[in-house]
């Protein structure tokens, strides 16, 4: 029984790969949305992950500002 499920998912395999090769098919139509929906998704990914990298950037930037600013007041104080 088992070399005969194994057969039968081949024999599946083969046949859904023998209909999918005609450039007019459903089935390659079906595979070409979906390759383009998951780049869509990708580039939608990509692009939050660069925003929010930025954003944090930017805030790493303005703590350093704060940091140095106030060390330097307080370096300042010291000397007078």
């Amino acid at each position: 029984m088992g070399v005969g499920d194994k057969l039968k998912n081949i024999v599946t395999y083969v046949r859904k790969q023998w209909r999918s090769t005609d450039p007019d098919s459903y089935d390659r139509y079906r595979r070409g949305r979906e390759r383009t929906r998951k780049q869509a998704e990708h580039t939608h990914e990509a692009a939050q992950r660069q925003g929010e990298q930025e954003r944090e950037n930017a805030e790493r930037g303005r703590e350093y500002v704060e940091r140095y600013e106030a060390e330097r007041a307080a370096a300042e104080k010291e000397e007078e």
